[in-house]
Parts: C-alpha cells; structure tokens; sequence
C-alpha cells in the first residue's frame, strides 16, 4: 500500500510466534491461521484479512509451503485533491469510497543438498483491478558448520493494473535482486543483513490517485476548481531503488526472554529515502505464555515530483493567452486569430502566459515526509503440545512534515489479530 501508507511489518511478532510454536519433533507439519482487522480512525479504510500458511516435510530433505490470503477492503481514501471546505463530508481532503476483495496465495518448495538450500516460489494475487503474478528463486548456501548462511534471491513480479484513472488494464514489471548473511555470533545471538537492488518498469502510477490542476484566470469562464483531483497524477515510467536491512536477536536466558532489533533503509531514484527503525522483546511467562511488545518508528523524504497541486491551467497549459480589459477572452497563441489581433493592440488587451505542467508530478499523501509510529502488544499461549493460541493489538500513527498538506491527510489505525498455530 505505498511506502508509509498501510499496516505496517512486525518482525518481533515473527520472533514471539517461534518461540511459541508448537516444537517440530512432535510432527511432519504446521498449519497456522490468522484473522487481521486493519481500521483506520475517521470511518476511512478498513482492511479485514484471513491468511492460512501451511508447511509439510515431504522428505527429510524436502519441505513444502503454502499459504492462502483473502482481504476485504472497504472505506474511504483520499484521491489527492485538496477537499471542498464547503462540503458537508469536508475532511480535509477529496475522497472517494471504495470496496474491493483480495485473494492471494503462494506455493514454494526448499530442497536440500549437501550445504544448499534451494527455494522456488511460486505468487499470484487477483482483486477487480489488480492482477499480479510472482516468481522467485532463493539459494541458501550454509558455510561454518551451518553458523554462516549466505543468502540469494531472485525474484519477477508481472501485474496488471487499473482503476478511477485509468480504465483498461496497463502493464507493470518488477525486479529484485538479494544478498544477505545470516550469521550465529554466539549461543545466543543471532544476526541478519541483506541487501536489494529492485528495478521496476510500466505504469507506476496509482489509478487510484489524481492531482488538482488550478490557476487563476481573468474573468470566470475557465476558472478550474481548486478542490478536485482534475488529473490523474504522472509518476515515471520505472524506480530503481536499494534497500539495506540488518537486525539482531538476543536471548536472555536469565528471564526467559529475547530482544530484536532491526534497521531498515530505503533509496530509491524518485528521491525517496527512508529510514525504519524497530525494536521489540519477546518475553515468556511460565511455561505456556510468551508476551511480546514492540515499537517501530519510520520516516521518510518526499518524492521529487510531490506536488499539493499543479499550477497551471490543463486547458493552456504551456502557451499564452490573451484577454481584452474588460477580461473576456480573445484566443490563444498559435490556435485562435484573435490572439495575433491582440498583439498588435497591446494597449487594450492583457496576456498571461501559464506554465506547462511538470513532467511527473503526484499528490499521493503516502509520496510526501513524513513519519510513522508503530506501538503494540502481541501474546502467544500454548493451550496444547501441538497448538498455540496468538492474539495482538498495534497502533499505528502517521504524521506529514509538509506545512502544506492538511493533517487529516495522514491515516492512524488500530490493528487487532488473532490466530492459531498447529503441529500434526
């Protein structure tokens, strides 16, 4: 859903459900289900998701994975016009409600041979505008008795995309490329480090997402209204962005209980930097309960074509026009006579020259500075050898850095999940 827009990743969350996982030796398999409730504040997006993730051994060296997602969206979303302040539903900001459903899934296999692990995927995701199909490649290699993991990963996404702006299916491509070490720095300790280099190409763009387009001219006839999202915005035609992340877990044994720290940073050629940072503890209560709160903080530069509006008229835009002084239009330059008329009487006439538009520009909040806090809890209780019960509650806030975008903009929501891990 964009760089800061969306419910946000929780590693600690990840590093509280192993720790309660049902243990592998009692069986060949795990199933696990979650259920989401994503609820942004203010009756806007609303996002409720059931995911099943399986994993079965097929052979001592062979596991096989997959895992089956559905998402029901619903609610309002801003279309990037600034918002009619005369309008009974004024928030702020123009929006539109939508509804949609998401069903997703993936499939993969690791196989082991010898010091190397190697895991195919398979991804595909459909909702009523968006098709999207995955296929990726990861090669583990093990070196230091298994202590040191270096780690490959290739992956291809091909979409389709269309929406409010943009009626019929267009193409869009992905690319990434991953090296990354995992490494056991002691009994205790455990470190990751990867680095991606992503390319992508077609249309970027969210069809979904508009511009207001907005000058003042002489007299009332080609006022443009400067609420609306006029023009679907123009993002460029490909990104090429790297992200370096590293975290560290630590276990304490003392009081049965371990910590995770992450950093993550994000480059992109659209002039995004990005900076997250995300700390979380994994704490056990007796023999059957793990409590895991965490904190997460992220914060981001705007794209270079970020605009609140385009400045220019989509009717003239790039050219000169003229007006008489009563300021009725006369005609504009290289299209109607009237204009070379009123060159040669300048005395009684005014002209106005309006600005082309930019070559990419977009008013996507989720493009803009700004920052996010993550805050939460989640809780893990083993009700049974083979079963874990997982429950959780985050809050998620985001704030703009730009003076000139109405904080009303910005989402903050409360995540609720629950969920059930098994072993057979």
């Amino acid at each position: 859903m964009g760089l800061g827009g969306g419910a946000p990743a929780t590693l600690v969350l990840g590093l509280a459900l192993m720790v309660s996982r049902p243990r592998r030796a009692l069986a060949e398999g795990r199933a696990e289900y979650r259920y989401e409730d994503y609820r942004e504040d203010g009756d806007r997006m609303d996002v409720q998701t059931h995911s099943a993730w399986f994993e079965y051994a097929l052979h001592e060296k062979v596991t096989a994975r997959a895992s089956v997602t559905r998402d029901a969206l619903s609610g309002a979303t801003p279309t990037g016009g600034p918002g009619n302040p005369a309008d009974a539903d004024y928030r702020g900001y123009e929006w539109v409600r939508m509804r949609d459903v998401r069903n997703a899934g993936f499939v993969e296999a690791s196989v082991r041979a010898g010091r190397t692990l190697t895991t195919p995927q398979v991804a595909y995701s459909e909702e009523s505008d968006y098709q999207s199909t995955g296929l990726s490649l990861t090669e583990t290699i093990d070196f230091n008795q298994r202590n040191t993991s270096l780690v490959l990963g290739l992956a291809r996404n091909s979409d389709s995309v269309k929406g409010r702006f943009q009626r019929r299916y267009r193409h869009k491509g992905t690319w990434d490329f991953l090296v990354g070490l995992n490494q056991v720095l002691g009994p205790r300790t455990y470190m990751t480090f990867n680095v991606t280099v992503g390319y992508a190409n077609g249309y970027l763009s969210d069809p979904y997402k508009g511009v207001n387009v907005s000058m003042d001219l002489p007299g009332d006839v080609f006022d443009s209204v400067p609420w609306y999202a006029i023009d679907p915005e123009k993002r460029p035609s490909t990104k090429l962005k790297q992200v370096v992340f590293a975290s560290v877990n630590h276990l304490f044994p003392a009081v049965n209980g371990a910590a995770e720290g992450s950093y993550r940073f994000h480059h992109d050629d659209w002039g995004v930097i990005a900076n997250t940072v995300q700390v979380g503890w994994a704490q056990r209560l007796g023999k059957r309960v793990t409590v895991s709160p965490l904190f997460r903080y992220h914060h981001q530069t705007a794209a270079n074509f970020f605009v609140q509006r385009v400045n220019s008229d989509p009717t003239f835009a790039g050219s000169r026009v003229a007006f008489d002084l009563g300021n009725n239009f006369v005609g504009q330059e290289g299209v109607d006579p009237g204009f070379d008329m009123a060159l040669a009487d300048p005395a009684n006439h005014q002209f106005v020259s309006v600005p082309a538009y930019p070559e990419f520009y977009s008013a996507d909040y989720r493009l803009s500075d700004l920052q996010s806090f993550t805050y939460g809890v989640s809780v893990a209780v083993q009700v049974h050898e083979r079963a874990a019960v997982v429950m959780g509650y985050r809050r998620y806030d985001m704030h703009g850095l730009d003076p000139r975008i109405s904080a009303a903009t910005y989402p903050d929501a409360h995540i609720v999940n629950v969920g059930l891990n098994t072993a057979f």
